[in-house]
């Protein structure tokens, strides 16, 4: 990063992340969509290749505490997902728990070397205060959390129900921040600001979250029986079991309100009920844990809203008026209205409030605090009204998302460290330019339509029993071909200038999903936001004016083939074979892999991202780099695409018509495919081709003797 003084305050350079040569991919909607801006289609695709360990390098490297984000993030990426165009979005959740499950990203073990002596301090340990303390010790700042709990997390551990983030999972994520030598205080509640200055923290990261429930305004809400919602959350997460009887009403319609519901069951109360004013498509609360409530037997009780609360009986009487929407508020959703005449009671043993939570700052901090009790900061500097403290986190949004948390914090290290260096921060700017739009009619019918692999849960009646984790992991099958559905939004197909087009429409009649397109000057245009990247008109293109924006096959398949080739001679192995494999098919699915298992004395493979993508000039060059035999191998009726088999079957029928020219036996090339049927006799099949090879092989060589 280069800097430059002008009148005392140094200006950075702008520091966009650099593509790799010749890549004009665009970032996908989920990616946009993600807080993080994780490379969620990076990682999909490597999980959809069975390069696991990859996938897991690619998420670790955008999201610090994968594991925590896999168990809770709320997903924003699967909303924006254009495959929910065609059936139904990516469970790219799912995928990355998978990818973190199976990679053994517990093991993994991050260090950090100190290089600046300038000490930060955080303050809380939420999210927000983790990712910024994670990040700040990456940099090299000497880093120390201040916890007024006895344990690390704030909401992640007092808030969020141990079903839904196991705390084994939450205290390994942890426990690397102190290997990389954060330092931790915990039961240091900060009551003064002025305190850590004094201490020599040159700058303090104030993420002390919203805990503090609001209230409903409503008489008798303080009766005995009427609880807090956070509060009910925070005393069973940290190990108390709070009386609730028999009968409980849950008030709000957010994730607090359902942890808290579904909390209540497992803690033993036999009838638990939700009540929210407005309706369920106004509801603010994960649609997954909302219908996952229901099936735990807590009912629904939408359009109502309490007005009075009152102690009878060792009981509460709650009374509650239905509601009506009405015109829309300021952020879009329509107003509750109370219908007249309409109350009703319901007699309870407690009472449950979820209506939302603000920030508590302590009046000794001296920041400026905002609407809803939340720390004011600068936009883009995320500094608050004094010099060196810095806010970010639910204390400044209100109650949000960990993914969002998790952005804040990494947000507000890069802040920090642009103030204790003196340079001005420069708005951030995406690496790469964004997709936009909504695929055609015609694209949509032209995609295979593959149902969604959801992943399992528990049964209901067993898991509203303890507060065990009800997810369950994808396994390997369902994960790669869950991974597979992705669309590799924004890798489409280019034209590398239009004074190399012939157009001759060569594209437009070869194009399985009808993406190229005439203008009306009669050039040929592919539209980015529909093509899908199939590569069918990178291969069939006479002019070679097609290219992928992010290029990969043509080249590996180049070193690969210049490998073996290299290989075999110094080997001197004869007769050689040489297959292209469908990488999905080979390491992914496993579909090809009794081609793999065989390739062995005389057979090399060279696995490549889809057979379509596999050139007439391949396997020519295959034959003259000295092949005896070659053989192209698909996944057949597991192929994400459409029309594969066809042209790879018309490219072979075309280089076959080459090889009956040179006098060769067009059988020495060959196509292998899985059927519906499985995919058993894959290393039988390649046996008998290999054998044959080998018996043509020796006829060429008796004809050579005998001429000679």
């Amino acid at each position: 990063m280069s800097s430059a003084t002008a009148g005392g305050i140094r200006t950075q350079t702008e520091t966009r992340p650099k593509k790799a040569p010749c890549d004009h991919s665009l970032m996908p909607p989920c990616q946009v969509a993600c807080p993080l801006h994780m490379d969620i289609r990076e990682y999909v695709d490597l999980t959809a290749q069975g390069r696991i360990m990859e996938a897991l390098q690619v998420i670790r490297d955008g999201n610090p505490f994968p594991s925590i984000c896999a168990h809770v993030c709320t997903h924003p990426c699967e909303d924006a997902c254009r495959r929910g165009q065609v059936d139904a979005p990516i469970a790219i959740r799912a995928v990355k728990r998978f990818a973190v499950e199976f990679g053994g990203d517990r093991m993994i073990r991050p260090e950090a070397e100190t290089s600046h002596e300038q000490k930060v301090a955080v303050v809380g340990s939420g999210p927000a205060g983790l990712a910024c303390a994670y990040y700040l010790r990456k940099l090299g700042y000497p880093v120390t959390i201040f916890e007024a709990h006895s344990e690390l997390g704030g909401m992640l551990r007092v808030g969020i129900p141990q079903y839904r983030l196991p705390r084994e999972v939450l205290d390994t994520e942890i426990h690397r921040l102190t290997s990389m030598g954060v330092e931790i205080r915990t039961n240091a509640r900060v009551v003064s600001i002025d305190l850590l200055l004094e201490m020599g923290y040159r700058a303090v990261f104030l993420t002390i979250g919203a805990h503090q429930g609001l209230k409903m305004g409503i008489e008798g809400e303080d009766s005995p029986g009427v609880i807090d919602g956070a509060t009910f959350l925070r005393e069973v997460n940290l190990g108390l079991k709070p009386s609730l009887g028999e009968k409980v009403a849950v008030v709000g319609g957010g994730n607090v309100a359902i942890d808290a519901a579904r909390t209540a069951v497992r803690l033993g109360v036999k009838q638990v009920k939700v009540l929210y004013r407005r309706s369920r498509a106004e509801m603010p609360a994960n649609e997954e844990e909302v219908s996952q409530a229901e099936e735990e037997g807590i009912a629904m009780v939408f359009l109502a809203a309490p007005t009075r609360v009152r102690r009878r009986d060792g009981h509460l009487e709650v009374t509650c008026i239905r509601m009506e929407l009405g015109e829309p508020d300021a952020g879009g959703r329509r107003q509750p209205v109370p219908v007249p005449g309409s109350e009703f009671q319901e007699r309870l043993d407690a009472l449950i409030t979820a209506i939302g939570q603000a920030p508590q700052a302590p009046g000794s901090f001296g920041v400026r605090l905002g609407r809803g009790s939340t720390i004011q900061v600068d936009p883009v500097t995320m500094t608050t009204n004094r010099a060196g403290v810095f806010a970010g986190g639910d204390a400044v949004t209100g109650p949000a998302t960990v993914v969002e948390a998790l952005a804040a914090g990494r947000r507000a290290a890069t802040r920090i460290s642009d103030y204790l260096q003196h340079r001005y921060p420069l708005p951030e700017k995406e690496a790469l330019d964004s997709l936009a739009g909504d695929l055609r009619p015609e694209t949509v019918e032209a995609i295979r339509k593959i149902g969604r692999f959801e992943w399992e849960t528990a049964p209901a009646e067993a898991r509203a029993q303890d507060f065990a984790p009800i997810d369950l992991v994808y396994d390997w099958q369902a994960a790669i071909s869950e991974a597979r559905r992705c669309l590799r939004c924004g890798m489409g197909a280019e034209i590398l200038a239009q004074d190399r087009c012939a157009t001759c429409l060569t594209c437009l009649r070869v194009c399985p999903y009808h993406v190229p397109q005439l203008d009306q000057a009669g050039s040929v245009q592919i539209p980015v936001d529909q093509c899908q990247a199939c590569g069918v008109c990178v291969v069939e293109c006479p002019a070679r004016a097609i290219v992928l924006r992010k290029p990969h096959d043509r080249r590996h398949i180049d070193r690969e083939l210049d490998h073996i080739v290299q290989t075999a001679v110094q080997s001197n192995t004869k007769p050689l074979v040489i297959g292209f494999c469908c990488q999905y098919g080979l390491f992914g699915t496993g579909s090809l892999a009794g081609l793999w298992r065989k390739a062995a004395g005389g057979i090399s493979i060279v696995p490549v991202l889809c057979t379509a993508r596999v050139e007439a000039d391949h396997m020519l060059r295959a034959f003259e780099a000295g092949a005896e035999g070659v053989f192209i191998a698909g996944c057949g009726v597991q192929c994400a695409r459409e029309n594969t088999d066809f042209w790879v079957q018309q490219r072979i029928a075309k280089v076959r018509r080459t090889l009956a020219q040179l006098q060769l036996e067009p059988e020495r090339l060959q196509f292998f495919t899985t059927t519906a049927g499985g995919n058993g006799d894959m290393g039988q099949r390649l046996e008998a081709f290999a054998e044959r090879i080998g018996t043509l092989y020796l006829a060429s060589v008796l004809i050579q003797e005998v001429q000679k």
